[in-house]
């Protein structure tokens, strides 16, 4: 559907995030790039392949990640630059490959918010090097929970396969086995077992017949909902790119400017479900606010320390 070469299923969209990362070959030492404004699954698959999430700031009229500052961001240690939609927003793709290309980076591409979305003509996760899906059951397409990943290089495919497949090589693969690429023999590769089941595959196929439908009315909701919102002062939709070939929304989302609504965002959410009957939610806690993942001293992370202290 997407026009990709190779998808897997797994357990979760967070299982796809750690498991392109062993794919990748990023691990301890290794630094990773990505949003501070993201959940926090994002930088939790870094730190489970024993890498530093290095967080950097967003552009508030997308949320999502500041292209001018990720250069800076950039160190002999960087590996790869996790690209997130947020909330159905793009990404500046060209603009990320781009960067990677110079620096010799992988891109991993977090379409959890953009099942069925395009960036200048092609599907999101299918830009990178890996894509990501999310199906948990707030997703656009849903099984209840479970994730998928997509790529075009059949390397990193049948090192996918291997890992959610606890680390077994495909039956069809054609390994060099005197070069241990996929550990022991080149048999196995440490892993676990992350296949998604064939319930919610069944789940996923009946799902999949509406997303497209879904996908259109939420842009058409969307739509007339910043047509009403931009009149209102203090208020501010979020940008448009004419590069987004086609939207795919995951939340509507919309900032408020504090000083002319006269009210702190948290009392005029309040107000603001209070009037429109359901709760009106809050946004991701940037990870820099977090504490697993605020700037370390050190120059690895004490997990002991940061769990139990």
């Amino acid at each position: 559907h997407i026009g990709v070469r190779y998808a897997h299923g797994v357990t979760s969209g967070t299982t796809a995030l750690y498991t392109a990362m062993a794919a990748l070959g990023i691990g301890p030492g290794d630094e990773v790039i990505l949003p501070t404004f993201t959940i926090i699954s994002c930088a939790a698959a870094v730190v489970r392949a024993g890498a530093i999430p290095v967080p950097v700031d967003c552009d508030p009229a997308t949320w999502n990640m500041d292209l001018g500052k990720v250069a800076g961001a950039i160190t002999p240690r960087t590996r790869a630059i996790m690209a997130v939609h947020i909330y159905g927003l793009p990404v500046e793709m060209d603009a990320i490959l781009e960067l990677a290309g110079d620096h010799g980076l992988k891109v991993i591409e977090d379409a959890a918010h953009k099942h069925g979305g395009f960036w200048e003509g092609q599907h999101v996760g299918t830009i990178g090097d890996i894509g990501s899906f999310s199906l948990q059951l707030s997703k656009i397409l849903t099984a209840g929970e479970g994730g998928i990943l997509t790529t075009n290089n059949h390397d990193i495919w049948m090192k996918l396969d291997a890992l959610r497949n606890c680390g077994r090589r495909p039956a069809n693969a054609e390994i060099d086995k005197s070069a241990g690429q996929y550990g022991l023999e080149g048999d196995l590769i440490q892993s676990g077992n992350y296949r998604i089941t064939d319930f919610q595959a069944a789940v996923l196929i009946h799902q999949f017949g509406r997303m497209e439908a879904q996908n259109s009315l939420r842009e058409e909701n969307a739509r007339y909902l910043d047509l009403l919102l931009k009149e209102i002062s203090g208020v501010k939709v979020m940008k448009e790119d004419p590069r987004e070939s086609k939207k795919a929304y995951y939340n509507y989302v919309f900032r408020i400017d504090e000083d002319v609504i006269g009210m702190k965002a948290k009392r005029f959410r309040t107000a603001f479900s209070a009037e429109i009957g359901f709760e009106a939610e809050s946004c991701y806690q940037p990870l820099n606010d977090c504490t697993l993942y605020r700037p370390q001293t050190k120059s690895r992370y004490d997990l002991n320390k940061i769990y139990w202290e």
